[in-house]
């Protein structure tokens, strides 16, 4: 099983009040579940409890940046887009990925114009250069029971089809990923603008905490995935996350 969370045990900051990201050193391999595209169900509900929040910034990095370094990977690499390695054999990737013959999973250190391409072989018609550009800042705020993520994004795909969603860190399988809107996963949903920007505030019910992520997800088909993020490696990409402060 693959991870995307904290090493058990590892402990952060409780949220709320000035953010203190005392050097991520508690996070560890936020990356994806499974690459199965399996419904996922709904983990332990979060607190109601908490009326409201000052409201907490967080940047968003990318999804290459953070598993990499947290994996202690001697390099970095992304583990959901895959570059032609002519000769390479079909195998699984960091993540539990099959991937096709010829393909590896994308290393940073690759030209910029390096053509992206899913687990399964296909074209994703963008560059590493393209895909590496995305960038962002968040506000969380919690009022009445409603955790809002408020989120300026740059460097995305040109009309690229993106969602928002929850990881909860203590969560493996089914339920790690959750919408971060509605529970049929109809509000979560947003189109990069041609120039790749995006404004976007989520709305979840229930007030999250330290044990939960924001994910954005690039959807490579084109469309939303409801209440999944997609097949992972094939139509489902991490491109920016970050832990909730």
């Amino acid at each position: 099983m693959t991870n995307i969370g904290f090493t058990s045990g590892s402990k952060r900051h409780l949220r709320r009040g000035p953010v203190v990201f005392a050097g991520m050193v508690a996070m560890a391999a936020l990356a994806g579940c499974s690459a199965a595209s399996t419904p996922q169900s709904s983990p332990v509900a979060p607190s109601t409890t908490a009326a409201s929040s000052a409201p907490a910034q967080a940047t968003y990095q990318l999804h290459m940046d953070f598993f990499s370094h947290e994996s202690k990977l001697g390099s970095v690499i992304d583990p959901q887009v895959f570059q032609s390695s002519p000769g390479a054999p079909a195998g699984s990737g960091p993540q539990g990925i099959t991937h096709a013959a010829g393909t590896t999973p994308a290393a940073k250190a690759a030209d910029p114009g390096t053509a992206l391409l899913a687990a399964d072989g296909s074209a994703l018609n963008i560059t590493l250069g393209q895909w590496e550009k995305a960038a962002g800042t968040v506000s969380f705020s919690c009022t009445a029971g409603q955790e809002e993520a408020a989120s300026q994004l740059t460097g995305l795909i040109p009309n690229g089809s993106y969602s928002t969603f929850v990881v909860h860190l203590d969560v493996q399988g089914p339920g790690r990923f959750t919408p971060w809107g509605d529970s049929q996963g109809s509000t979560n949903n947003f189109t990069a603008d041609a120039g790749g920007t995006a404004t976007v505030t989520n709305t979840v019910s229930g007030c999250l905490g330290n044990r939960e992520a924001a994910v954005i997800i690039w959807h490579s088909d084109g469309k939303p995935h409801g209440t999944t993020p997609g097949t992972l490696g094939v139509t489902w990409h991490n491109s920016l996350i970050t832990p909730l402060p």
